[in-house]
Formats: structure tokens, sequence, C-alpha cells
């Protein structure tokens, strides 16, 4: 799986690919475009997906924590940027409650990580398509890719990027002790399937700066 897919599309600012052989074009606005790989995924279907509203990027404890909530098909969620008392955002994504969910109550946070904008080697791209997760669903509105191993600046024809991808982006922010994390639901990971593009497909509140 190569960059061609990518060749007419204009102002590409980042090229990556993932563990599993997928690549991405990063472009204005945090939005990507996958050109989905079939490489050891159950479902080997290929090719290139609709454009996100937006993707952020995340280390896998932090797509684990938020993916535990978001995919349980018991609860109605929201995946939404952290917005603090200053009206700005804080960096973090977070899951918050659409519906009552035992002693938790509508709007409460029950998880939340940090996030870049940045694609970075090590950081796992999460690909926004509709940031709601309504009772019976699992999130697909949201997709969890792969770490990613290789990122190139620019459209095709650019050097790969060194780095690690566990420092800059994120600059080694974790959740501190008084962030509410919950992780008593599975912890299952999407796996990387094809996407459909909702018939209206939502950004939520995901202004991203």
């Amino acid at each position: 799986m190569d960059y061609e897919a990518f060749k007419d599309i204009p102002d590409v600012e980042y090229m990556y690919r993932t563990e599993r052989g997928s690549t991405y074009a990063h472009l204005p606005g945090s939005q990507t475009i996958r050109n989905r790989s079939g490489e050891k995924h159950r479902d080997t279907s290929t090719g290139v997906q609709p454009k996100s509203g937006k993707t952020v990027y995340m280390d896998k404890p932090s797509t684990a924590a938020l993916a535990g909530w978001l995919q349980n098909p018991d609860v109605s969620t929201q995946l939404i940027p952290e917005i603090g008392p200053d009206g700005k955002p804080t960096g973090n994504a977070q899951i918050k409650l659409l519906e009552d969910y035992g002693p938790k109550k509508v709007g409460s946070v029950v998880a939340k990580a940090p996030f870049t904008t940045k694609p970075e080697v090590g950081l796992h791209p999460v690909e926004i398509y509709k940031s709601q997760s309504p009772v019976g669903d699992t999130g697909k509105g949201v997709h969890f890719g792969n770490a990613i191993t290789e990122v190139l600046e620019g459209g095709l024809g650019q050097k790969p990027i060194r780095g690690t991808g566990s420092s800059t982006g994120l600059g080694g922010r974790r959740p501190g002790a008084g962030e509410v994390i919950n992780m008593l639901n599975p912890l299952k990971l999407a796996k990387g399937g094809a996407i459909k593009m909702p018939d209206n497909y939502s950004q939520g509140s995901w202004k991203i700066i």
C-alpha cells in the first residue's frame, strides 16, 4: 500500500502509514483520507475511505480508555473536546454521557485523555465521522486506527520524519489523578474496518484550534 492514491489531492500537510499497512493523507482542518489495507485484518476490503470530519492522534492507552466507553452498545455517549474554564480547549478529548447510565447522570464525563492534531510515529489516528454513539451503536462513527510507523511532511516525494511519537505531540501529558477515567467497560478497540459515511455525519463540537 503506497501513497499514490493521494497524488491528486491538494493541500496535503502530511502522509503516513500505520502498522497494518493503511496509508493516510492529513489535510488542513485536521481531516484525513485513509487508503485502507486489508493486511492482517479479518475484513480484507481495501480502498480509499471518505474524508473524516476531524482526526486527532493519541497513544494506545488513551484510545483504549475512550473506546471502552464509546464502543459499549449499552451506553449512549459522545466524543468531544474538553473546554476549560477560560473557554479554550484543554488538549483533552472526553467521553460524555448522553443519557443516564446507572448512578451516572446525563452529561457526566466518564473518560478523558490527551490528544494532538499532528501525526507522529507511535501515535494512533482517531478519525471522527460521527461523534455520538447512541444505545445500540458500537461507536461505528469513530475509527480507531493502528499505530503510525512512518510520517512524511507534505505530498509525494517527501522524506519520512523521524520520531517516536511519544514525547513531542502530547508533551508527556497523561490524565492526572483528578481526572475521570473509568475502565470498567470492555476495552474492545475497533478492528480498523471500512467506513461507510453516515448520511449526515456530524463533527459535533469538534472545533480544534
